[in-house]
C-alpha cells in the first residue's frame, strides 16, 4: 500500500511543500511519500520512500526504512535510515538500524543499535562516475 500526502494545489506554490501529521492515536501500516514535511508522533508501520523533512516525537515510532532530507528524531526507529543531508537523535531516541548522512547529531542519551556512516566529500567524489580524459588537440604531441 503506498500514500501520498500534500495536497494538488501545494505543489503548485513556490516553496510550499506541505506538513502531515501522523497523531499519538494514529497507526498506520504502509509506505509513506512525500514531497513535505511528515511528523510522526503515533505509530508508522513501513517505509517513509521521500520526504524533504522526518520529525519522529517522542512517542512515536517508525518500524521501516526511512529516506529523506533531514531526519529529527525523539522516539523510536526500527529501520534504516538514509538521509541527504542531517540527522539528529534527541535524548529520547532510539535508532535500531544503521543510519547513514552527510551529517549525524546525537545528543546524550539518544541510542543507536546499528552502523553509523556519516558521508564526506570524499564519498561523494568516490561516487561520482569517472570520465575519460583525453587530451586536446592543442597540447597532444603529433
Amino acid at each position: 500500500m503506498k500514500m501520498s500526502f500534500g495536497r494538488q494545489d501545494d505543489r503548485s506554490r513556490p516553496g510550499s511543500m506541505g506538513y502531515s501529521v501522523l497523531d499519538a492515536h494514529v497507526i498506520v501500516r504502509g509506505d509513506i511519500e512525500t514531497d513535505g514535511t511528515l511528523r510522526v508522533d503515533g505509530r508508522l508501520e513501513g517505509n517513509v520512500l521521500r520526504a524533504s523533512a522526518v520529525v519522529v516525537g517522542t512517542g512515536g515510532s517508525i518500524a521501516g526504512d526511512i529516506h529523506a532530507t533531514e531526519l529529527v528524531v525523539g522516539g523510536t526507529i526500527h529501520g534504516s535510515v538514509i538521509v541527504e543531508r542531517r540527522v539528529e537523535l534527541e535524548a529520547t531516541a532510539v535508532v535500531v538500524g544503521d543510519i547513514e548522512a552527510d551529517a549525524i547529531l546525537i545528543h546524550e542519551g539518544g541510542r543507536v543499535r546499528g552502523r553509523v556512516m556519516i558521508r564526506t566529500s570524499d564519498d561523494a567524489r568516490a561516487d561520482a562516475p569517472q570520465r575519460l580524459r583525453l587530451p586536446s588537440p592543442a597540447t597532444a604531441d603529433a
